[in-house]
């Protein structure tokens, strides 16, 4: 079996820019471009997202990219798996006035980011490519965020090592938790110890695999917990 891209298996290293804590926004700031507003309205969101996603969702390709990093939009990090080095982005200071965020702001808000935590957001992203026209909402932990899909929020939550956060969410609130849910994994094998957690919420399960290239239907793709509490493709259990 193939090893995800995300894995935590990979050996990982993240190298942050840092920028000064009294950074000032720019005197002109042109925010006019779609494109970009989408881009930083989803960085705002989530958090972090890596530059080929930024290509994938929002069609902005290197150029653009090292003029958003120098116009103080976007900052941009280094995230390396083993020897290969991925671009990482997360908001600017110009970007989160463009967004809305300038009084909220808070610089180098990701160098409190882990490898676990970065990954998840990754992976939200590679998530959300499948649902095209959708929008991405900001949720609390221990979600990495929501898709807005025909109208209602898709909660998103990502295994990636430990799964505390998610059992001392569900423990307090599960019985007020009614919002759809999609669990991101490396492996059914990682979900075994939150099946009796899960069982009485409207949840569905997606593997790293699944998500990669084009998927023509996403739900296709997605594994429900059957009345035996196992997992079993939507595909298979539709008659």
């Amino acid at each position: 079996m193939s090893t995800s891209a995300f894995s935590l298996s990979h050996e990982w290293n993240l190298h942050w820019t840092r920028i000064p804590s009294n950074i000032k926004v720019s005197d002109y700031i042109n925010g006019e471009s779609p494109k970009e507003r989408k881009a930083l309205e989803a960085l705002a969101a989530v958090g972090i997202i890596e530059g080929a996603q930024l290509f994938r969702l929002f069609s902005l390709d290197k150029k653009r990219l090292i003029r958003m990093v120098l116009e103080k939009k976007i900052v941009r990090h280094e995230l390396k798996r083993n020897k290969q080095i991925i671009p990482i982005f997360t908001l600017g200071i110009n970007g989160a006035v463009i967004v809305g965020l300038k009084d909220c702001y808070d610089s180098n808000y990701w160098v409190e980011y882990k490898i676990e935590g970065v990954l998840k957001r990754l992976l939200f992203f590679q998530l959300f490519q499948h649902f095209p026209g959708s929008q991405i909402l900001p949720t609390q932990d221990p979600f990495s965020g929501a898709i807005e899909f025909k109208g209602k929020p898709i909660y998103v939550y990502v295994v990636r090592g430990d799964v505390s956060d998610l059992l001392n969410y569900l423990k307090w609130r599960v019985q007020h938790f009614n919002e759809r849910l999609i669990i991101v994994a490396e492996s059914l094998q990682h979900l075994q110890s939150i099946i009796v957690n899960i069982v009485k919420i409207k949840v569905r399960v997606i593997i790293d695999m699944d998500m990669r290239g084009e998927v023509d239907d996403v739900q296709s793709q997605l594994y429900y917990l059957n009345s035996k509490g196992e997992f079993e493709k939507e595909a298979e259990g539709v008659k």
